[in-house]
C-alpha cells in the first residue's frame, strides 16, 4: 500500500520554566552529539492538533509549536521541562542518514512530575522507561490485556472491521470500569491514527466521564471523529469551496454514474506514480459514466504551476482543482494522500482509500454491477 502521510506561539522560555510542571531526564550517551525528537503518535489523522503541552525552549531544546513535537540535541545532561495538563503518549524517533530514513521507540506517556528514560541503539531504536508513572504503569496493563486483539490487527492497512470491533467491546467493558482513564482514551486516539476510522470510536468515547471528556485532547478528537463519520462510507460528501467560482457540490455528481475523487500533492511521490495508473481507469470507466475530479493540496504559484505540468506531462484529462484555503482538511478531515473518494449521482459516499487504487477500481466495478 502506497501512501503520503501528512504529519500535519512558543511561550517565552523563562514564564515556562517558571512554570513547568514536568521534567523529562533523557539519558542517550550512544546518540551523543545527535537529535532526538520527541513527537506524537504516528498518525494518518491529525492527531497532532489534538495534543495539548508546552516546553521550555533553548539551544539544546526545539519546540515546534505547529507539529507539538520537540527537537533535543544531545549531550551529557538532557533535560525537556514544559507543562502538561494531563498524560499524553509520544514516540521519540532517530534520523538515520545512511539510510535516509528514521526509527522509532514504542509509545510512552509524558505526565506531570520528574521523570527519566534511557534511549539506545539496541534494534535501531529502544526506549526504557527508567522511572515509573501511573499512566505508564496503566498503559503497559492495558496493551498486556489488549494484545489479543491488536494481535489481529496491522497498521496503516485494511483490517477486518470485525477485528476492530471486537477489541472495541473490550475496550468499552474497561471504560465502564475506568471512566477517568486518559490511557484509554489515547488507545482509541491510537486505534483512529493506525486503522482508520470505525464507528466503534464513538461508542467508546461516549462511555468516558463528564470530567474526561472537559479536556482539550477529548474535544478535538471528538470533532475529527465527527466529521469522519458525517464523511466516511455513507455519509455525504461535503460542499468544498475553492473561490468565488471554484467548488465541488452535488452539481458535480448528478449527472454521472460515480465521481472520483483524487487528492493529492506534488511532494507525495506515490501520488505521481500512480498517475499513469488512474490515467487508464479514467479511460477503461469513463464511457460508463464514472467522472473523475482531481483536487492539489497546493496553493502557492510555482507549486500549482508544477502540479499543472506533472498533470499534462500524464495526459489527465479530467478537471483539477487547487486547495487554496485548505477546505480539504477542514471539511473531510484529510490529513494524507493519495486519498481517494467515490461518490454517488446524490452526493454520498460509496468509498474512501488511501492510497489503494485496486480496491478503488473493485469497487466501482462492484458498483455497476
Amino acid at each position: 500500500m502506497k501512501k503520503c502521510f501528512v504529519i500535519y506561539s512558543i511561550f517565552i522560555t523563562g514564564f515556562v520554566s517558571a512554570q513547568s510542571n514536568f521534567n523529562l531526564r533523557i539519558n542517550a550517551p550512544e546518540f551523543d552529539k545527535d537529535s532526538l525528537f520527541i513527537q506524537p503518535l504516528t498518525s494518518t489523522g491529525n492527531i497532532n492538533k489534538i495534543y495539548n503541552y508546552d516546553v521550555s525552549s533553548d539551544q539544546q531544546v526545539i519546540f515546534d509549536q505547529k507539529y507539538k513535537s520537540v527537537k533535543i540535541k544531545i549531550n551529557s545532561e538532557n533535560n525537556v521541562e514544559g507543562i502538561i495538563k494531563y498524560p499524553q503518549p509520544f514516540e521519540i524517533s532517530y534520523y538515520d542518514p545512511k539510510i535516509n530514513g528514521g526509527y522509532m521507540t514504542k509509545p510512552f506517556f509524558m505526565e506531570k512530575g520528574d521523570m527519566k528514560i534511557s534511549i539506545s541503539r539496541k534494534e535501531h531504536i529502544t526506549l526504557f522507561l527508567d522511572t515509573e508513572t501511573p499512566a505508564n504503569k496503566e498503559y503497559a496493563a492495558l496493551k498486556k490485556q489488549l494484545s489479543d486483539f491488536d494481535s489481529k490487527l496491522k497498521i496503516f492497512q485494511n483490517n477486518d472491521p470485525n477485528d476492530i470491533e471486537a477489541k472495541h467491546q473490550f475496550l468499552q467493558n474497561y471504560i465502564r470500569k475506568n471512566p477517568n482513564s486518559i490511557v484509554a482514551f489515547w488507545e482509541i486516539v491510537s486505534d483512529f491514527s493506525r486503522y482508520q476510522f470505525n464507528k466503534s470510536y464513538l461508542a467508546s468515547l461516549a462511555l468516558f466521564s463528564k470530567e474526561l471528556k472537559k479536556n482539550s485532547s477529548y474535544t478535538e478528537f471528538k470533532k475529527i471523529i465527527d466529521i469522519e463519520n458525517s464523511t466516511g462510507v455513507g455519509g455525504n460528501f461535503p460542499d468544498v469551496i475553492f473561490d468565488k467560482t471554484l467548488e465541488i457540490s452535488k452539481d458535480n455528481f448528478s449527472k454521472h454514474t460515480l465521481t472520483l475523487v483524487d487528492y493529492w500533492s506534488i511532494t507525495c511521490k506515490p501520488c505521481i506514480e500512480d498517475l499513469p495508473k488512474l490515467v487508464e481507469l479514467h479511460k477503461k470507466f469513463k464511457e460508463k459514466g464514472i467522472n473523475f475530479i482531481s483536487v492539489a493540496d497546493e496553493n502557492k504559484k510555482e507549486s500549482m504551476e508544477k502540479a499543472t505540468e506533472i498533470l499534462r506531462k500524464n495526459n489527465v484529462e479530467w478537471k483539477n482543482y487547487f486547495d487554496v484555503k485548505k477546505e480539504f482538511p477542514k471539511k473531510l478531515n484529510a490529513s494524507g494522500y493519495p486519498l481517494q473518494i467515490l461518490i454517488d449521482r446524490n452526493g454520498k459516499i460509496v468509498a474512501r482509500k488511501l492510497g489503494e487504487l485496486d480496491q478503488i477500481e473493485d469497487e466501482i466495478k462492484k458498483y455497476l454491477e
